[in-house]
């Protein structure tokens, strides 16, 4: 098996979750010795160490904060979340942004109540709700590879719009009287995992998979690493973000149906109060704002990070103003710990290169010297 140099060696570096990280591990448990998975898990996953902190210091703090319905209630707020983030993760991968994310899960799960009322089929409505999402993430990404647009105002433009039809076709009331199935999935408990969780955490884990074992996702790391070697290379890069788009608003759209599994219901405003949540949470796990870095997994750990803040401000009698100056804070806080720990990485990278090339030096020496006697 031979050792992974130059640019796919660094490639590997930015990556984290499922993908294996090669490269600073192993300099890690050189040069210390037995701790080198252990720093591997915290570089991969730096807010892990601010999670179990969290939960300590909480569970010490706020009566009943472990408790099994505890424990399900946050379950229950990360279904959702985990499928936002992780279409939020492969648009930042690309070095992109989705500001209409939470209007496309609220328009996709009123257009998914409305066929649901109209079919009473379940099915008929997961299926409105993936069309809803796909459509306005197809959009998006052709404005952005074809028309040229900034990622933020075309998304930007997008919520706006989106949020409106939402309005226009509900006149802002929520649609309730969803067909039972939908109602008794929503309330169902596998082994005490609620199945609304059990989705979200599938769809997180699925994607984070075709994003470190597949082609496709090698491709989204180069081309949100260097977008000119990624077309170099071969790799049709307006193509790619038009999919990467096309997938985040599919997402949208499997997001909205759980959230309507969730509540019950379904309602425009579905996703305005997630769209802060998602991206604090992506940016908090570790994924880069400016693509090429980061990981499904990461973008969990943030996600659950979230979850775990915004119930404790719940429990504590927090307004929703209050949670979301705590999430924006600890956004800025982890955006600019990202950008050190890059910055960290690129001088580790940079050191290694130049061992490496010292390195060979004396064999180049030997071998020019062996051509010249011959």
């Amino acid at each position: 098996m031979t050792k992974s140099t130059g640019p796919d060696r660094h490639l590997d570096n930015r990556r984290s979750g499922f993908a294996d990280n090669k490269g600073r591990s192993g300099s890690a448990r050189a040069s210390v010795p037995g701790l080198g998975p252990l720093l591997n898990i915290f570089r991969n996953l730096p807010m892990l160490p601010v999670i179990v902190i969290a939960v300590l210091v909480l569970s010490f703090t706020i009566d009943g904060f472990m408790s099994v319905g505890n424990l399900q209630n946050i379950m229950r707020q990360l279904s959702v979340i985990l499928i936002a983030v992780t279409g939020e993760t492969l648009v930042l991968l690309i070095g992109g942004i989705d500001l209409s994310i939470g209007a496309a899960i609220g328009l996709a799960s009123v257009c998914g109540a409305f066929a649901m009322h109209y079919s009473d089929s379940p099915m008929v409505g997961l299926l409105a709700c993936l069309a809803t999402g796909a459509a306005i993430g197809a959009l998006n990404g052709f404005g952005i590879s074809r028309g040229g647009l900034q990622p933020f105002i075309a998304t930007f433009g997008m919520m706006l719009t989106v949020r409106a039809i939402g309005f226009l076709l509900t006149g802002g009331l929520s649609i309730g009287k969803l067909p039972k199935f939908v109602l008794q999935a929503g309330r169902l408990n596998v082994e005490g995992l609620p199945l609304v969780f059990i989705l979200g955490l599938s769809v997180a884990v699925l994607m984070g998979l075709v994003l470190s074992r597949t082609v496709f996702g090698e491709k989204i790391y180069l081309t949100g690493s260097n977008p000119r070697a990624a077309a170099f290379s071969g790799i049709n890069v307006e193509r790619l973000k038009f999919q990467v788009y096309l997938i985040a608003g599919t997402l949208a759209g499997v997001a909205a149906f759980v959230f309507m599994m969730r509540l019950g219901a379904a309602t425009p405003t579905a996703g305005d109060q997630l769209l802060l949540p998602t991206i604090g949470a992506v940016v908090l796990g570790g994924t880069s704002l400016t693509g090429g870095e980061g990981g499904i997994i990461r973008s969990i750990s943030g996600a659950l990070l979230v979850a775990i803040l915004i119930k404790s401000l719940e429990i504590m009698g927090a307004q929703f103003w209050d949670q979301m100056i705590v999430i924006g804070a600890l956004t800025a806080l982890g955006s600019a710990l990202g950008a050190w720990l890059s910055r960290r990485r690129t001088r580790e990278s940079k050191r290694e290169d130049l061992m490496e090339l010292i390195e060979q030096m004396p064999a180049e020496q030997e071998s020019s010297a062996a051509r010249m006697r011959d």
